[in-house]
């Protein structure tokens, strides 16, 4: 016979844990690869419109801390795997 809340435990693992069940550490570190590199271009964007239109977009803001926090989480993730 199994422990009391034995099913409980499994359900309160770790989002990395959870994350690769689903995907291998090669297709995670592909997306944190396109995520940098999306990262970047939409930095360089978000520079250009604000040093050199004088235009400034919050919207543009949010999507790219929406992009750093996927890659700060993802690298810890990765690097955590792989050392």
């Amino acid at each position: 016979m199994s422990r009391p809340f034995e099913s409980f435990e499994f359900l309160n693992r770790g989002w990395d844990i959870r994350l690769l069940e689903g995907m291998s550490i090669r297709k995670v570190f592909v997306y944190l690869l396109l995520d940098v590199f999306m990262l970047g271009a939409w930095s360089s964007m978000i520079f250009y419109q604000t040093f050199r239109l004088h235009h400034f977009d919050w919207l543009n803001l949010m999507l790219l801390l929406a992009l750093v926090l996927s890659v700060v989480r993802y690298s810890g993730t990765v690097y955590r795997k792989l050392a």
